[in-house]
């Protein structure tokens, strides 16, 4: 049977719902009284901004693999051996939040016991050149697990990889793991360390797999703080930078928790858009942990643009004049281990109805219906926070399949802003990449209307994006990656810098509420 005694609306206005009221307005009650709300508030607009990000839980266990077949060789030089204990004693030291497994005789083998001794019996393992003395570690296989289970990862190992015939593998077999990982839009970082097999000078690897927020890559380099820096770093990913705002100084940018980048004049008013800064969910906010704001602007487009210029005239000081719809953001682009960025454009886009559809997606992925078996019959029961959004069968109607139909009605806008190229350059040229400042800029020609926009949600995106980036592809490759006799992780890692640029990916985000 349904529950279907209230219906949920299927919003298209969700922005003017939200900015006429924050009662909740748009909003549906179920019988109990709780209420979904899907307004374009921070919270709604974060979970929208993170959609396309595959971040990792913050719930659940970190993995740890530990290659068993005769890297321990690696472990003879002193060194080495304590960048392995800092990191053995880390993981072994809050076992409760690992799975640790061994790799040897082509078997992927957990270690983790339940005893109370469990911690210091695997510690002793992990140092044991007995117990690591083994063959035919399973690397690719080992890769796919990490990949398929999409969790965090911790990989010690050479990348020696044996084919059925107990030959050394020859063939990039790394490739499409990395690849897959960093399209996700995670990194991979490897710490090396250099040991002789005999006359032959080799390299072990401590591989962290992560996300961008890099609470697993932090764990393991506690483990060696303190250590011998005997390991070279290198970073594989195409977001390797940071984006911070600073405060504005004589501009009023960021001068405060609630206030944003938008330009401030010497009272530090935001008197050209009238940015709502109030501290409160309807005005300026931070998306927590991501690289993008939220904003409410209080004037139209067309009294924004006359604001602008009105603040360009010659009796304002120099200093307080307008010159940045969005300033006060740097980034710093010096690690070049990957890409180097050569070029940042700007993109804007009405994302109100794309917005709606996937809040009502969201709304059916929370609230799915529930069938159950009364009296040998199939009974459907539908939440009545989504019973608008289900048939009778229990299935999605299709107009709210955001898998399907998201992005469809997202509307390119163009002509409206522009990002500052010159002050880019500059600022990169000055600081070698390490403090760089991004800037977006109304777009000189544009009078206040949004061509071809006919009917504005009021609602829009404007992305900071890749224009251009090289990939790194020299000495330091093969330097950190190969040796006489084995290139293939130095191909891999070539192959996922050719294939995986970051050309027009996002840099930072804002998003803009039209407060009319």
């Amino acid at each position: 049977m349904l529950n279907r005694s209230l219906k949920l609306p299927r919003i298209g206005s969700s922005l003017l719902m939200f900015l006429a009221s924050m009662s909740l307005v748009g909003c549906t009650s179920s019988c109990g009284g709780h209420k979904v709300d899907l307004s374009p508030n921070p919270q709604n607009i974060q979970a929208y901004y993170e959609k396309d990000s595959q971040r990792m839980p913050n719930e659940g266990k970190w993995a740890a693999y530990f290659d068993f077949s005769g890297v321990y060789i690696a472990y003879d030089d002193p060194a080495t051996a304590q960048t392995f204990n800092g990191i053995t004693q880390k993981v072994t030291g809050s076992l409760n939040n690992y799975d640790l497994y061994s790799l040897a005789n082509e078997k992927i083998e957990k270690l983790n016991g339940n005893d109370l001794h469990s911690a210091a019996n695997i510690f002793a393992q992990l140092h044991n050149p007995a117990a690591q003395g083994q063959l035919y570690a399973p690397i690719e296989k080992t890769l796919k697990k990490i990949v398929d289970e999409n969790r965090s990862a911790l990989l010690v190992t050479d990348y020696e990889e044996y084919t059925p015939g107990h030959q050394i593998y020859q063939q990039a077999y790394a490739t499409p793991y990395f690849e897959e990982w960093l399209k996700r839009g995670k990194d991979i970082t490897f710490f090396v360390t250099d040991y002789k097999e005999g006359a032959l000078d080799k390299h072990l690897y401590y591989t962290v797999f992560d996300d961008e927020n890099h609470r697993f890559l932090k764990e393991i380099e506690d483990g060696l703080q303190g250590k011998a820096q005997n390991y070279k770093r290198f970073t594989l990913s195409m977001h390797n930078y940071t984006v911070l705002p600073k405060k504005g100084g004589t501009s009023g940018a960021y001068a405060g928790p609630c206030i944003g980048g938008t330009y401030h004049d010497g009272n530090g008013d935001d008197v050209v858009t009238g940015s709502v800064e109030n501290g409160k969910d309807d005005g300026f906010n931070f998306l927590q942990g991501s690289r993008a704001e939220l904003y409410t602007f209080d004037e139209d487009w067309q009294v924004i643009v006359e604001n602008a210029r009105g603040q360009q005239e010659e009796e304002i000081p120099l200093q307080y004049r307008f010159r940045h719809l969005f300033q006060n953001l740097y980034a710093d682009f010096s690690n070049v281990d990957s890409y180097q960025i050569k070029g940042l454009a700007v993109r804007m886009a009405d994302i109100g109805k794309d917005f709606d559809l996937y809040m009502n997606w969201h709304t059916a992925m929370l609230y799915k219906p529930k069938t159950t078996i009364v009296e040998g019959e199939k009974e459907i029961e539908v939440p009545t926070e989504s019973s608008n959004l289900y048939d009778e069968q229990g299935k999605l109607l299709p107009e709210f399949d955001y898998v399907k139909l998201g992005g469809r009605n997202i509307a390119d806008i163009q002509g409206v802003v522009a990002f500052d190229q010159s002050l880019f350059a500059q600022s990169f040229a000055k600081t070698k990449g390490h403090d760089v400042e991004l800037a977006v800029d109304l777009n000189p020609q544009f009078g206040g209307v949004i061509a071809g926009n006919e009917e504005p949600s009021g609602l829009y995106r404007i992305d900071i994006i890749v224009a251009k980036a090289e990939p790194n592809l020299g000495v330091q490759i093969d330097n950190l990656f190969s040796w006489p006799g084995n290139n293939c992780l130095s191909s891999a890692i070539r192959n996922v810098l050719q294939h995986c640029n970051p050309q027009g990916s996002c840099v930072y985000s804002y998003f803009i509420r039209m407060n009319q």
